[in-house]
């Protein structure tokens, strides 16, 4: 049988779809769904950093007709069965890419269906149609059924329909979308300000101690956000400091944790962090997982901007690694000298990277410093929060405002799976 990699796999759906449609083939009883060609079988490991492009076999539960003896005779497909774990020569496919794989030879079996009206006969066509979604429903059963052997959450999932920009709240000539790593993707703040409140606390009392200056303690929520949101750790050291009226020396990138140098003092947070991290995790947000999931369907590029040293990990422990294209951390932050919200650099540095233009790209932010970035770029700008939050982000000028990406879905991109979609 020949072999289809995953880039041409859908083209040659279409092919054959447009050959039968021109008539250079005879279609047959089930053309442009049920084809000889189909996807390897898929390969399921780990789910943490495999990107590789994978397809899977989908098996069918269908009756098969096969000549017997100059008759049709009707013979029973064997039941769908899950394709066993192997290790693969070279690195695996997560199932949302082998989901994204079907998907999108789906979608081009609909539109050569689409592309097909008035060519081929309506009854045929209607035919077509039912076997399609039938098939659709089929794949999206083996796909969960893969992922809950192997404790793989949230679900994989498979449109019903091609997805369009439009069913994500955005214009047809939006090309990437940016995305703000806390309060936006994920509960990551919560996190990051109880870092900051142990390691700061532990400082301030010391300084209360030898200084006899009343101690003030760290605010989760005022303090955070005003001082550390969207900044890096030495930025936001300097911020609050200032704030305190408390100078310490600048210290150097090796100092240890509990130096009393602005670089211990960020030493001592990122271990706190990581130990938060290893406690407690990090989650997607409601909506994420699906909106990215369909962001890249519809033909989007997406990147994650954040000032966290963190960024890899936490996108890896929300499971929304595979569904980014590239992110803008404190690495890069640091070694291409990048200045933080409210400067654009952020933002222009990821577009870079997806190599589109500021004005094709939306960029969403739960900070005022983010929309005050998105505006100096240029950007679409969409703010995320509610109440105080919302009213913030809407004084900085943010044009649109909504509480989480899931109230952007279209209905038909959620529909059949609440439960899912609250992971």
């Amino acid at each position: 049988m020949p072999s289809f990699s995953a880039e041409d796999y859908g083209d040659a759906i279409g092919e054959r779809a447009v050959d039968r449609c021109l008539g250079r083939t005879p279609p047959p009883r089930s053309a442009l769904v049920r084809m000889p060609f189909r996807p390897n079988p898929p390969i399921i490991g780990s789910m943490a950093t495999q990107r590789a492009p994978g397809l899977g076999t989908a098996p069918t539960t269908r009756t098969r007709r096969r000549r017997r003896g100059g008759g049709d005779a009707a013979v029973a497909a064997p039941p769908r069965q899950l394709p066993r774990a192997v290790e693969p020569p070279a690195r695996r496919a997560s199932l949302d890419t082998l989901a994204s794989h079907w998907q999108r030879a789906f979608d081009t079996d609909e539109r050569a269906l689409h592309a097909a009206v008035g060519t081929l006969p309506p009854a045929y066509l209607s035919q077509c149609r039912r076997e399609l979604a039938q098939e659709r429903r089929e794949t999206a059963l083996l796909l969960a059924d893969v992922a809950r052997a192997k404790g793989i959450r949230p679900l994989p999932w498979l449109s019903p329909a091609p997805v369009r920009k439009e069913m994500l709240g955005l214009t047809a000539t939006t090309r990437a979308c940016l995305f703000d790593l806390d309060g936006v993707l994920t509960d990551s703040a919560l996190l990051h300000a109880s870092a900051w409140a142990q390691v700061l606390d532990e400082f301030l009392l010391r300084v209360s101690a030898s200084t006899g200056w009343h101690f003030i303690p760290f605010d989760r929520d005022a303090d955070y956000r005003t001082f550390f949101a969207g900044r890096s750790r030495l930025e936001g050291i300097h911020a609050f400091l200032d704030s305190r009226g408390i100078r310490l020396p600048e210290g150097r990138a090796g100092d240890p944790a509990d130096a009393d140098t602005v670089s211990g003092l960020a030493k001592h947070k990122g271990d706190t962090l990581v130990r938060g991290l290893q406690r407690h995790g990090v989650t997607a947000l409601p909506g994420v997982h699906r909106y990215l999931d369909a962001a890249g369907r519809a033909g989007l590029t997406r990147a994650v901007v954040s000032a966290s040293a963190s960024t890899s990990s936490m996108l890896e422990l929300a499971a929304l690694g595979p569904l980014v294209e590239v992110y803008v951390d404190a690495d890069v932050i640091r070694t291409e000298n990048i200045r933080t919200p409210p400067s654009p650099e952020v933002l222009l540095a990821a577009c870079r990277r997806l190599d589109v233009r500021p004005q094709d790209a939306v960029t969403f932010t739960h900070t005022a410093a983010g929309v005050a970035a998105g505006l100096a770029a240029g950007m679409e700008i969409v703010g995320v929060g509610h109440g105080a939050d919302a009213e913030l982000l809407r004084g900085f000028g943010a044009p649109r405002i909504i509480s989480s990406l899931s109230v952007l879905l279209a209905p038909s991109l959620t529909a059949g799976d609440e439960t899912e979609l609250r992971r």
